[in-house]
């Protein structure tokens, strides 16, 4: 395994204000954003939250915590269906001049609360100024019938980048393809902006040596230098974090932040 965890996971984060963090993808980014918005928070920035798509309301950002620097969550308003409605991405990319010194995150695509999606044109909806993309999957969708994890799949308004049939099941390769395929999550991100791989749902997944094949060749694309491991139990959201042993050092990583994987469980 050509790759190292480093400490703690949320190190290569901005913490300069004014930077705009995007997720995309499916299977859990509302989750991360909270986590990242806790981290900043704890880091004392003040942290402005939102999405550019419709969304259900999260109970945690219908008020804002009290206590420490600002926290905000904007949205364009509740619908009809109760769903709270998206900024427009040229108003996500004012936020900054809005709130001073903030640090935003912001979900940029959703996914029918499914681990994987299927992307129109167009999409996702990035602000001109996302200076990081995290790009999220649910890895519990493996050894499933494609049909119930893919959102969208079979339509005929969305790129294919993986060509399985609904009924089939749902393979690492399938996911790979769907990660770095022609039309898969990585042309989506805008050209030029750095990504991170977040993948979600590792406590439904037994498969850890396909896991971790997964993640080798992932990670052998150059755009995905790092990857982050999330799993949910009973202290709430776990999250380990692992980069590309060529680009530890190179990434500024020391001894004390960047540990071996070989035989680290990635669920502690």
């Amino acid at each position: 395994m050509n790759f190292r965890f480093v400490e703690p996971w949320h190190v290569f984060l901005p913490r300069q204000a004014g930077h705009i963090v995007g997720l995309c993808g499916s299977g859990g980014k509302t989750s991360l954003l909270e986590a990242i918005a806790g981290v900043w928070r704890a880091d004392g920035f003040a942290v402005v939250a939102t999405t550019t798509t419709r969304t259900e309301p999260v109970e945690s950002f219908a008020t804002a915590p009290t206590g420490g620097p600002a926290f905000v969550y904007r949205h364009g308003g509740v619908r009809e269906d109760g769903k709270w409605s998206g900024l427009p991405a040229e108003a996500v990319d004012a936020l900054g001049a809005e709130h001073p010194g903030s640090l935003v995150v912001v979900e940029v695509d959703g996914a029918a609360k499914l681990p994987c999606k299927y992307y129109r044109e167009g999409e996702p909806v990035w602000p001109s100024r996302t200076s990081l993309a995290i790009i999220v999957m649910g890895i519990g969708s493996v050894g499933e019938r494609a049909g119930a994890v893919v959102h969208r799949l079979g339509r005929e308004d969305v790129s294919d980048p993986v060509g399985v049939a609904a009924d089939a099941v749902w393979e690492w390769d399938h996911l790979l393809a769907l990660l770095t395929g022609p039309g898969g999550y990585l042309d989506h991100v805008p050209e030029g902006v750095p990504v991170v791989l977040a993948l979600a749902g590792l406590e439904q997944q037994p498969d850890s040596v396909g896991l971790f094949d997964f993640t080798g060749r992932a990670m052998s694309d150059p755009r995905l230098p790092l990857v982050m491991f999330c799993s949910r139990g009973d202290a709430g959201l776990a999250i380990r974090t692992a980069c590309r042993e060529d680009l530890c050092e190179d990434a500024g990583f020391d001894d004390d932040q960047a540990g071996a994987a070989a035989g680290d469980d990635v669920d502690a």
